[in-house]
């Protein structure tokens, strides 16, 4: 019986000697997500800076910023802003300058506004084909890049030629209009 009980005591004990280090490690995780929160939020408020492109460690209140920045000094301003965030232990800035990484940003989103209005012409035009009596809109193939519209396939008049290629000049973004088309009769 003395062993049973030395052994449930034992257990006992044991369990709340670790309780307080679960809490203090779950704690400390807790205020390192609110930190983290907060200097992530300093940061996206900043007009200067692009938050998108710094990253943010908290660990035991010390905060790690890694990510590229354009300047010295917007790499000085992201750390002075994590800095100041209350709670803050110290920050280690390891953030990376780029002049160029603007432009490369920049060129990324007009590739990306070049292809989406490329997509959202094709559709446009196919919509309008559809939406048109005089044109067959499954006899045309429709494709739109940089700018330039490519039309291929068969109309059955010159009047619905005609019409398929204003129609398609008719759109925002369109620099040209390449007319492959066909009309049979």
């Amino acid at each position: 019986m003395t062993i049973k009980k030395t052994l449930a005591s034992a257990i006992v004990l044991s369990t709340i000697s670790i309780t307080p280090v679960l809490a203090n490690d779950w704690q400390g995780k807790t205020n390192d997500a609110w930190l983290d929160g907060k200097i992530e939020t300093a940061l996206m408020l900043n007009s200067e800076l692009n938050n998108f492109t710094i990253d943010t460690d908290v660990k035991k209140s010390n905060v790690t910023l890694k990510g590229t920045v354009n300047s010295e000094i917007e790499k000085d301003l992201a750390g002075q802003i994590a800095e100041n965030v209350d709670g803050v232990k110290s920050v280690d800035n390891k953030l990376t300058v780029d002049k160029n990484y603007t432009s490369k940003m920049e060129a990324t989103g007009e590739r990306f506004s070049r292809t989406w209005y490329d997509l959202t012409t094709t559709a446009g035009i196919n919509m309008k084909y559809a939406a048109n009596d005089d044109i067959e809109a499954t006899s045309i193939d429709v494709d739109t890049k940089n700018g330039m519209v490519v039309l291929t396939g068969t109309v059955k008049s010159d009047a619905a030629h005609d019409l398929a290629i204003e129609i398609a000049k008719g759109f925002d973004h369109v620099n040209n209009v390449e007319d492959k088309l066909t009309v049979v009769n």
